[in-house]
């Protein structure tokens, strides 16, 4: 057994033990002043003494010096090499690391508070040597409290928590335990996970593993058999009457629960004030669907909140929603000067039948085109008509380079040699001469892009048949580099191809819209592939009534999607400095400038945002759910959760314990420096008292 020292130069102190030497060598005898008569008559002797220093208390100095030498030694932080001193600490030392759920399922009832109790009876479990980490989880996970041992600040950020509205994910939390467990050095490694086990939140495929030799505590806070009623979903459809929109509310109510819900009321508000109230029954594990009158929808965005029954988390019971007003899409279609009227009937139409969103439809002759036409105009479609001149045909060129739409329609019409030299980089290819299929019986279309915008929504099953359409003739079309294709014929012809101009978008169909060279006006899917192009076109993103906690929000961008108002002051929210409020009341401001300025929802309700130094008038209002699969309260198994996280097998780590403890972490535990302050304060209480002592004795040998 050998011993070293972490400071070694402290030791030069022991110099210092000259100090006491000094001091008794140094002292000389005191003597005392004798009166005498006149020494007028007495001879002066010349006399000379020689007396010789010494130590005359021999206990005190050594007293003095040793307290000096353990003071310099203790300084110098001294370590025993090989010893079992201290080992006993270290091999009973324990990396915890205690995950905490909080999402919002654990609101319901007592089980925030279970929580917390038993979270506090792991940390005061914990020992002087044991090191702790706090981890928060719900759909993503933190690190509260980095590993450490001060468990009063631990303590008091436990006694501070709150449940969030935010999802459950065990995922996160235990790839970061798994991280931290792995890099500690500690022999016994302990994981204490306090939850709901909510089985939506589970993973079956989740990597994560704790660590062999990890024992892991499981502390289920959940209740048998829970009931829990939610507000899961809800729809907004939307009509017209004597030209005032009209919005209908269908929501879905859930009861997961064993016990039927009888008698429940189901209300809707409109801006605070109650609109309309539903009584319905729920059955045992089951959902309802409860639609409310129609509610005539002023020019101006509402809130909406409907709210079912109360139970212990009452956080569910109610969905958001801001309602905007419909914003038609201007579509203008131009027609070949000596067309007829009915020409443009199928276009028309389908987008007349629209309802979300509606559709603002202008015909015209493109040679009375004039270019305050497009000044409003969200797409343009040239309906097998040639492409305009002069001035017109700039502007439309202008427009399309600004991020307009345009959809050019080839028909019987317009085709080869009828389109200008100087446009042919707006149109995905050369036109060529029309192929006939008419001996053919026509031949078929299909779809090369499902994942287009255009497409997506026909790529489900029984979403849309272009099968069964028969194209009769179309024309030719040669694909430039940087067309893109979206749907063929049977025959690899390009039936719908794309070309990028500018900012914006050109679509060219090669085949008409009249149903004369092909029966597509005739089929179901014309109708909703109208729209979709349309849409596409015009860059239109449905106004969303409400969002979900967790989610991002582009405050450069989203703002204007899901604002309140579209006025100029909303439009340019990117540009302002915004005062944002949360549904908690708590205010912040977010700055201008940030290229990517993204807000984390993290609570129900309703955020507003204001422009700062704009008073109070409000900008921006956006409505926050819950996540609906949240509501769902069923467990998993512990025993299956728990075997699927662990890895099996291992052996403790305190048998490879002096080998990889470091010298501070060693010394940190022996803790010989405390034991030597304590030999110098003893040493220093003796010292003192001998010394009181022999002056006391010195004293009374002198009387």
């Amino acid at each position: 057994m050998g011993i070293s020292f972490l400071a070694p130069l402290f030791l030069m102190g022991a110099l210092a033990v000259a100090i006491p030497v000094l001091i008794h060598l140094s002292q000389k005898t005191k003597k005392e002043a004798v009166r005498f008569p006149s020494l007028m008559f007495l001879t002066r002797v010349p006399y000379k003494e020689v007396r010789k220093q010494r130590i005359r208390h021999w206990l005190v100095f050594l007293l003095r010096s040793v307290a000096i030498l353990l003071l310099t030694v203790a300084f110098a932080r001294p370590l025993l090499e090989n010893s079992a001193l201290g080992v006993v600490g270290i091999a009973d030392a324990r990396e915890n690391v205690i995950m905490l759920d909080q999402s919002f399922s654990m609101s319901y009832g007592p089980r925030w508070d279970r929580a917390l109790d038993a979270a506090r009876r792991v940390v005061d479990g914990l020992r002087p040597d044991d090191r702790a980490t706090l981890i928060l989880f719900s759909d993503r996970a933190e690190m509260v409290e980095p590993p450490g041992r001060d468990l009063v600040v631990l303590r008091s950020v436990i006694d501070q928590l709150r449940p969030t509205h935010r999802s459950t994910r065990y995922g996160p939390a235990l790839q970061l335990a798994e991280q931290v467990l792995r890099e500690s050095e500690l022999p016994h490694r302990e994981a204490v996970i306090i939850t709901d086990f909510q089985k939506v939140g589970w993973d079956e495929e989740v990597s994560a593993k704790l660590p062999q030799g990890t024992q892991l505590t499981r502390v289920d806070v959940s209740d048998p058999d829970p009931v829990n009623i939610a507000v899961a979903d809800v729809s907004l459809s939307r009509d017209y009457v004597s030209n005032r929109e009209e919005v209908t509310v269908l929501a879905r109510i859930t009861n997961q629960g064993p016990e039927p819900a009888a008698g429940l009321q189901v209300t809707l508000d409109v801006d605070g004030q109650r609109s309309a109230e539903r009584v319905v029954d729920l059955a045992a594990n089951d959902a309802v669907a409860v639609r409310f009158p129609p509610v005539p929808l002023p020019q101006r965005d509402v809130r909406y909140v409907i709210r079912a029954g109360e139970d212990a988390m009452p956080v569910d019971n109610a969905y958001h929603l801001v309602v905007s007003p419909g914003a038609p899409i201007s579509v203008l279609i131009l027609q070949h000067p000596s067309a007829r009227a009915e020409e443009s009937l199928y276009l028309e139409r389908a987008l007349q039948i629209g309802r979300e969103p509606r559709y603002q439809v202008l015909t015209k002759r493109v040679n009375e085109l004039v270019p305050s036409d497009l000044d409003q105009t969200a797409a343009v479609i040239l309906n097998d008509a040639p492409y305009p001149q002069r001035e017109s045909g700039r502007s439309l060129r202008r427009y399309v380079e600004a991020g307009g739409g345009l959809l050019v329609v080839f028909g019987q019409r317009v085709g080869a040699g009828t389109w200008p030299v100087a446009m042919n980089d707006m149109l995905p290819g050369s036109i060529g001469d029309p192929v006939d299929r008419l001996a053919e019986r026509g031949g078929t279309f299909s779809v090369a892009d499902y994942d287009h915008p255009i497409f997506e929504l026909f790529s489900t099953p029984r979403s849309g048949d272009f099968s069964q359409t028969r194209v009769f003739r179309y024309h030719r079309i040669s694909q430039q580099t940087s067309a893109t294709v979206l749907a063929r014929y049977d025959d690899a012809g390009i039936a719908l191809a794309e070309v990028r101009l500018g900012q914006g978008k050109v679509l060219a169909w090669t085949s008409d819209m009249a149903n004369s060279w092909n029966d597509f006006p005739l089929q179901p899917v014309f109708l909703p592939f109208v729209h979709q192009v349309v849409q596409y076109l015009a860059a239109y993103e449905p106004v969303r009534p409400s969002r979900t906690v967790g989610q991002l929000l582009d405050l450069s961008r989203d703002l204007v999607t899901d604002g309140v108002t579209r006025t100029e002051t909303a439009s340019s929210s990117g540009e302002l400095d915004l005062v944002v409020t949360a549904p908690s009341g708590e205010r912040w401001v977010e700055r201008a400038g940030s290229p990517d300025r993204l807000l984390e929802l993290e609570e129900q309700g309703y955020y507003e945002f204001r422009g700062l130094g704009a008073g109070d008038e409000l900008l921006v209002r956006i409505a926050v759910n819950v996540a609906a699969a949240e509501s769902d309260l069923t467990t998993v198994d512990a025993e299956e959760f728990a075997s699927a996280i662990t890895e099996s097998g291992g052996a403790s780590a305190a048998a490879s314990l002096v080998a990889t403890a470091s010298p501070e972490e060693r010394e940190r535990r022996q803790g010989l420096w405390w034991y030597l302050l304590i030999a110098v304060l003893l040493v220093l209480v003796a010292e003192s008292a001998l010394a009181n002592r022999a002056g006391r004795t010195k004293r009374k040998t002198t009387e």
